[in-house]
């Protein structure tokens, strides 16, 4: 949620735009480990104010250090 909070200060003319639903959160279970994933939905934003694609804050790996 601190990296939703982040994208809201880089893009503060777009966030009024969205709509509650627009903000998919999923819940992601590993193994013994469980983590959420934030999407934004921009139909709702018109295509010349829409942000372009950054890059992932966080790349989660549930496997790191699992032998397989």
């Amino acid at each position: 949620m601190a990296g939703l909070e982040r994208w809201k200060l880089r893009h503060p003319d777009v966030w009024p735009l969205l709509e509650p639903a627009d903000v998919l959160v999923d819940s992601m279970r590993g193994r013994s480990s469980t983590w959420s994933r934030i999407r934004l939905n921009l139909q709702h934003v018109p295509p010349k104010k829409r942000p372009p694609q950054e890059p992932l804050e966080v790349d989660f790996d549930p496997w790191h250090g699992v032998e397989r």
